[in-house]
């Protein structure tokens, strides 16, 4: 699915939210997902909340809010990881944030790795929506 949207811009979060929303395989292995977690691209971050492995909503993260866990990288990183086919080291999210010094996963761990399997999932429907402008 191409665009021209701009590369994780809040309009191409929407896209992605709906993406992963309509994902046949995401829908069953995240039904029992229900968390609320930054996704920080670089200078960026987006709250999402996920009950039920749907996320209902994306939002620039206020003081007021509180998540269980923050998966975290570079501008760069994520654009990388976004391409059709990754270079080595930045195709999974987890080998991206156990190996790459520009990447991290903060907070409740075991939360987090509790619903790995439906965030590697979850987070490879980026290139689906496309690469857009950067």
């Amino acid at each position: 699915m191409a665009n021209n949207l701009h590369m994780f811009s809040p309009e191409w979060m929407e896209q992605f939210r709906q993406v992963v929303n309509e994902d046949r395989e995401l829908s069953w292995i995240a039904r029992w997902m229900t968390c609320d977690f930054v996704w920080r691209i670089g200078e960026a971050a987006y709250l999402f909340s996920v009950a039920g492995g749907k996320v209902n909503l994306v939002v620039a993260p206020t003081w007021n809010d509180s998540w269980d866990f923050a998966i975290e990288g570079t501008e760069e990183a994520w654009s990388k990881f976004a391409q059709p086919l990754p270079p080595p080291m930045y195709y999974d999210l987890l080998g991206m944030v156990t190996r790459l010094p520009e990447c991290r996963l903060t907070g409740n761990r075991l939360k987090a790795m509790q619903h790995i399997r439906s965030l590697t999932r979850m987070m490879s429907l980026v290139r689906e929506v496309g690469g857009g402008t950067r």
